[in-house]
């Protein structure tokens, strides 16, 4: 294998550098001096055989733990708990808000330390049963126009970035508490957790939960509003995601999703039991001119547009939804199910 270039190979190379030729990648290509005894095989003996290398780059401070699938799960979850939350906050401040999912990235700790801002909305809470600690990082532009939005005023923003007095911290972490709520309902399709604050804290320095070089999943949200926006970031170490790090694969996802519906379906059940109807039994419809209506006496006879051995239809809130027949339990009148109706058809029971 040849190290040395042709003195028209250097003019060449010396060309591209200073036309700035050299800026693309290239694939490495290596040339190959056959020997002799290739004689009889293609290539023939004596000729140069050139093989391309393709390259990639890989960063050994930032590994990649978490699989481009579960990855894909961590979004579809946190998409749902932007939903969520921004009904939430919506009702929470009786202004419309939006919150929107940015990202779901992999980095270092030290990496998502340095990217926030000092002072800061800090929360570290626990998900138990879980081990480990994970943190709630809201933006102060945003905190602050909470604040003011809550205190009666129109939501505007500070126009210094201070530290929060202790009411601004007690308003604070009620919002923080109704947004780890809607964390817990939306993790539920991993696992049953109880998401729970452990500690405040405005300098990101002293917020170690992780050691720097260990791996973070880091979940960026931008939350929009009428006259203010920012950002807020929930970060979750590699350490206390890794005992369920296999229930965030595609398969898992989707039959927690099929379990969640049916679980969904009995809670909502067991819910409308207590929801009160309007169930009327319709025996049979006629018509009448306003002449023969005032002339109705008692003892007079209506004949209606059915036969007396026909159906009757039950109707729940006017919806037509079952066929009966009328009779008696003791001196009650009654009707008894016959049939359910799946769809109004008109004309069906007449």
């Amino acid at each position: 294998m040849s190290d040395i270039l042709s003195q028209e190979e250097v003019d060449a190379l010396l060309s591209a550098v200073s036309a700035g030729g050299l800026a693309e990648p290239v694939a490495e290509t290596t040339t190959y001096d056959a020997p002799a005894s290739f004689m009889g095989s293609a290539p023939g003996a004596g000729d140069s055989i050139e093989m391309e290398k393709s390259l990639s780059l890989y960063d050994f401070r930032r590994p990649d733990r978490v699989s481009k699938d579960q990855m894909r799960t961590l979004q579809n979850l946190h998409e749902g708990y932007a939903r969520q939350f921004s009904t939430t906050l919506t009702n929470f401040l009786r202004t419309f808000v939006e919150i929107e999912l940015v990202s779901v990235d992999q980095l270092t700790y030290s990496e998502f330390v340095m990217s926030i801002s000092n002072p800061s909305c800090i929360y570290v809470f626990k998900m138990e049963p879980l081990e480990g600690n994970a943190i709630l990082e809201i933006n102060p532009s945003l905190v602050f126009f909470i604040i003011d939005r809550l205190f009666g005023g129109q939501g505007r923003p500070s126009e210094q970035n201070r530290e929060l007095t202790l009411i601004e911290q007690n308003v604070i972490h009620r919002i923080v508490e109704r947004s780890l709520s809607d964390l817990k309902d939306v993790w539920e399709h991993v696992g049953v957790f109880s998401p729970k604050i452990e500690a405040y804290e405005t300098n990101p320095q002293f917020v170690q939960i992780a050691p720097p070089g260990e791996t973070v999943i880091l979940i960026s949200l931008e939350v929009r509003m009428q006259n203010a926006s920012g950002l807020m970031s929930v970060c979750f170490p590699y350490m206390l995601l890794e005992s369920v790090i296999n229930n965030l694969s595609g398969e898992s996802w989707m039959s927690s999703q099929s379990t969640s519906t049916q679980e969904t379906r009995s809670v909502l059940e067991e819910e409308m039991q207590d929801v009160d109807l309007t169930v009327a039994s319709v025996i049979g419809t006629t018509k009448l001119s306003i002449k023969d209506l005032l002339q109705l006496q008692r003892g007079d006879v209506l004949c209606l547009d059915k036969p007396y051995e026909s159906d009757l239809l039950i109707q729940v809130e006017g919806k037509t939804k079952m066929a009966a027949k009328s009779g008696l339990i003791g001196r009650k009148k009654a009707v008894r199910i016959t049939k359910i109706i799946e769809k109004e058809v008109p004309g069906c029971y007449e």
